[in-house]
């Protein structure tokens, strides 16, 4: 693998280039060659080449405590970084990347410095080292827990690397030691020592003084944040602690430790330099620590260099290893797509290069909002797989949402204003598990690898680092986020979902936390949950039955949607669980639950009028008073149809985007059109036809085998043609992919019809759901969006019936591979919340929730309430445990009457399948999975939300009774 430059890049505040110390001229800091922003043209942008974009022989897994693009991470690791290798035969080469930029580098998605980053200081190292030398890296990593958002490194690469596998797979230390050293070498003529020491939390370690005081055992100094607290320490003869004076120079760029977010420390004497990824605080040892310090004896230092960038500046300070003498000017800004070190060394990452793969771990991942994770890791860990090479690149940096995979070189605008530090080390493509061993600990979340398991065979703690498999802690509700196209304006669908081990009632502990408003549900009902409106403004409030879904008529009895609106708006919520204690004899809080919630105005007014009326709950209620009447609606959300027709060897694509909402006993049921969201129309044709309406067209290639580049997968808990499945899930979809190459378009299905569809064996509409109601949504997405998807699928334990999509088109996406294999979350946590983006000309966002089995959540309390923070409004089956739920203000829980109307079509929650919610206030839409009973608390459940007006408006003008 060939390096333009392994460099330190040390970005000050506000600063867009940074300055770099480089291999070639280690006397003094240069200015960065371009802007940090920049796709190409500076070090980093290089070194992430191979991250950011695609190469077959580099593989890679990253980590980071803000992954980019998955929200609201939660981990104590405050580790970023990437491990990369190069699985070619005869390669030993990797690279290890530590850096301080959250949510940076996005996997394969193209080079992306996050914009906010800009203003702060930032430290990014790339490492050059073995790939044999990934092991000892994976031993010290394990011990500070990273969370690992992205790992493509094969197994066959890290065989025989106990440690790098414990990384890979996310596991953690149980038992002593709970510190550890590890070293390993740069990879050059004259190799650099590089020792690695790292905690854990367990450890309850102060790291500065207990760990790095105590191992170098010289004095040293210390920039870095600070507390008002821990303070300089002088008491024992050459075993002090100083502190560094802010503002200081990097160069001639001028940083300060209230921006710059980069730690680090000399010793005193010399000549050792330490990076650091936590600040000096009292608050140390409550976090995991992951300390990796370079034993730089700068005068023989080959293949390394340290840019610092500080910050407002463009260019950055060069640290090279033929100059270490000063810190020599950037030669571009760091926004450049080219021109300096990390350009050069991320050209593999952000862009496709032959025999590069990479691993890039970041906690603030390009692309990936909102992602909560205490790990603060940052880089990118790149191999050679070319025949006979052994080389190997390992970068760490603090620029988050920085380097974007295979998208190009991108120096994150907003932390130009920042300072920022990027180390570049060489390294073995032998020595990734040691790093990954070490990475482990720290609890990076890796957000892309393409490190084949052929480089990384043998080593175990790389796999571990790859696959994500650190330990997180409760709450167990995740929130994501993912943006649908509804109409030309883009709208959040947040996603909430729960595991069965978290035991909370999904309603009033998930969904009516998250959204913060009074929620009138629509659901199936028990008679042991009630409304409740004990909280101002946090009510639960139950939705009367029968309503109507614009002239159709539902009710809870026969309607199998259980859903809520948020009130104020415009919340809807889709939800997989029924508002009741207990399903089928089993607590909703000991199943798992997702909801999916939409914010926006024409949705949530929908859904909103079919809430209107809600029970009353001031009125005291006898035990054995009567049920409220369940509703179980079916909705048929289609949310964009594809008709494409060939004329002239040109596809003409029309695009439509519809909820489909069939109520019991209709034939046709009621479409909502994106051209024309302000009132339901008259289904084309009976859903039992094989074609003439939109979803027959759209599973043309789902039911039929006319096409060989469309493939999907498809889950259901009562598959077409299996009979006795048992499950604890309630989820119904289908996700769509097509192979063409250069294609990346998707969709995801998401329905309520049991036996359906039937997989390449032609259209077939199960005739005993007739007399049910129905919900079936589409959504048009880009097919680098399924791993989010099943992020959340994950949790809610889908039973999986058909699966021909190739392993090809799902390379470096670990939390799909877990989908299609049927494995189940064994460790928290137990709710997850992706967001997707559908795409088309404004892509609205589609936020998806999940549970587990393990959380024992309600699902529509618990996650979708928690996470929408409004009042829902449920269409649902019930038990008689369940009831609307006032108790909380504008966290309500409230029940849609039954039966209602669908624009002129009655439904009832008798027979009504599908489940749903609206928010109150808007503009938020869920399709939930499960009903609203209080059995779902151990089941897993799953919810898609949509933020769209129009769409929340027709399901709340069913929603108007409650």
């Amino acid at each position: 693998m060939a390096y333009v430059q392994v460099a330190i890049l040390y970005k000050g505040p506000a600063q867009n280039t940074g300055k770099l110390f480089t291999s070639n001229s280690p006397a003094a800091w240069e200015g960065g060659a371009v802007p940090v922003t920049q796709p190409n043209g500076h070090s980093f942008a290089v070194a992430l080449t191979h991250v950011v974009g695609d190469n077959g022989n580099v593989k890679f897994l990253a980590y980071n405590n803000v992954p980019p693009a998955v929200p609201n991470v939660k981990t104590k690791s405050n580790s970023k970084g990437v491990i990369i290798i190069n699985t070619a035969p005869g390669q030993n080469d990797g690279t290890w990347i530590v850096h301080t930029v959250p949510g940076f580098p996005a996997a394969k998605t193209g080079y992306s410095w996050p914009a906010a980053e800009i203003a702060k200081g930032h430290l990014l190292i790339c490492m050059s080292i073995a790939e044999t030398q990934i092991n000892a890296v994976a031993a010290s990593l394990i011990q500070i827990e990273p969370f690992v958002y992205y790992n493509d490194i094969p197994e066959t690469e890290t065989a025989g690397m106990p440690d790098f596998k414990k990384l890979a797979e996310g596991q953690i230390p149980t038992t002593p030691p709970f510190t550890t050293r590890r070293s390993i070498k740069t990879a050059a003529q004259a190799p650099v020592d590089i020792h690695i020491y790292s905690k854990s939390a367990k450890s309850k370690y102060e790291i500065y003084k207990k760990v790095i005081v105590k191992a170098l055992k010289r004095t040293i100094k210390v920039w870095s944040r600070r507390d008002n607290k821990l303070k300089g320490d002088c008491r024992v003869l050459e075993r002090n602690i100083r502190l560094i004076k802010s503002p200081a120079q990097i160069g001639d760029h001028p940083t300060n430790i209230e921006a710059d977010e980069s730690n680090w420390i000399v010793s005193e004497p010399g000549n050792i330099f330490c990076f650091t990824d936590k600040p000096y605080s009292n608050l140390g040892w409550q976090f995991v620590l992951t300390k990796i310090q370079f034993l730089l004896n700068l005068m023989l230092l080959l293949l390394k260099a340290i840019l610092y960038k500080g910050p407002t500046q463009a260019n950055g300070k060069v640290l090279l290893s033929t100059a270490p003498g000063n810190w020599a000017d950037g030669a571009a800004p760091l926004t450049n797509q080219a021109g300096h070190s990390i350009a050069g060394s991320l050209t593999g990452v952000v862009a496709n290069a032959q025999d590069i793969t990479f691993l890039a771990y970041n906690n603030v991942p390009p692309a990936v909002p909102n992602v909560q994770t205490k790990s603060n890791s940052k880089g990118v860990i790149i191999v050679s797989t070319a025949g006979g090479a052994n080389e190997g690149r390992w970068i760490v940096h603090t620029v988050p949402g920085f380097p974007a995979a295979k998208t190009g070189y991108n120096w994150p605008a907003a932390e130009t204003a920042k300072g920022h530090l990027l180390i570049c080390m060489t390294i073995a493509e032998t020595q990734i598990n040691a790093i990954a061993s070490s990475l482990i600990r720290a609890e990076p979340f890796v957000y892309y690898n393409d490190i084949p398991e052929s480089e990384t065979a043998g080593m175990a703690d790389f796999k571990k680092l790859a696959e994500g498999q650190t330990a997180t802690l409760p709450p167990f509700t995740i929130k994501q986020s993912i943006k649908i196209v509804f109409g030309a304006t883009p709208i959040d669908v947040r996603i909430y979902s729960k595991s069965a081990k978290s035991r909370y009632e999904f309603y009033k502990k998930v969904i009516l936390k998250k959204l913060k408003k009074t929620i009138k549900v629509w659901s199936r009902r028990d008679n042991k949950l009630k409304g409740d409106c004990r909280v101002i403004e946090r009510n639960i409030r139950l939705i009367k039955s029968p309503a109507q879904i614009g002239d159709h008529p539902t009710n809870i009895e026969a309607d199998q949607s259980s859903w809520i609106v948020s009130e104020p708006g415009n919340i809807f919520c889709f939800t997989d669980k029924p508002y009741a204690v207990t399903i089928l004899k089993k607590s909703q809080a000991t199943e798992p639950a997702m909801a999916v919630c939409i914010d926006q105005n024409a949705i949530f007014a929908r859904f909103d009028a079919i809430a209107a009326q809600t029970l009353q709950f001031h009125k005291t209620r006898n035990a054995k008073t009567k049920l409220v009447q369940e509703m179980q609606t079916v909705y048929f959300f289609h949310n964009l149809y594809k008709n494409r027709t060939i004329k002239n060897n040109t596809i003409i694509q029309n695009t439509y985007r519809v909820i489909l909402y069939k109520g019991p006993a209709q034939n046709t049921g009621k479409l909502l059109a994106s051209d024309a969201f302000a009132n339901w129309d008259d289904g084309a044709r009976d859903v039992a036809q094989a074609n003439g309406h939109s979803f027959a067209a759209t599973l043309t290639d789902v039911v039929g085998n006319n096409n060989n580049d469309v493939k999907f997968l498809a889950y259901n808990n009562v598959p077409p043609g299996i009979p006795n499945v048992k499950t604890k899930s309630n989820g119904k979809g289908i996700i769509i992919i097509r192979t063409t190459v250069g294609q990346n378009d998707g969709a995801w299905i998401v329905h309520t019809v049991p036996g359906f569809p039937a997989a390449r064996t032609g259209y077939s509409w199960p005739a005993a759901e007739i007399a049910k109601g129905h919900l079936l949504i589409c959504m048009t997405i880009a097919k680098t969006q399924i791993n989010a998807i099943a992020a959340s699928l994950f949790r809610a334990e889908p039973f999986v019936y058909y699966n021909d999509i190739p392993e090809t088109e799902t390379a470096g996406m670990p939390d799909f591979k877990k989908l299609a294999e049927g494995q189940i979350p064994t460790t928290p946590p137990f709710t997850i919340s992706r967001t997707i983006k559908l795409t088309g000309a404004g892509a609205v966002p589609v936020h998806i929730y999940s549970k587990s089995a393990k959380s024992r959540y309600e699902m529509y309390r618990k996650v979708i309430l928690r996470g929408l923070k409004k009042t829902i409004k449920v269409w649902s089956r019930r038990d008689n445990k369940l009831k609307g739920d006032c108790r909380v203000l504008e966290r309500n829980i409230r029940l849609i009457k039954s039966p209602v109307e669908i624009a002129g079509h009655p439904t009832n929650i008798e027979a009504d399948e599908s489940n749903w919610i609206v928010s109150e206030p808007g503009n938020i839409f869920c399709f939930m999975d499960k009903p609203y009973t209080k059995s779902q608390s151990t089941e897993p459940a799953l919810a898609a939300c949509f933020d769209q007006a129009a769409i929340f408006a027709r399901f709340n003008t069913i929603a108007a009774q409650i």
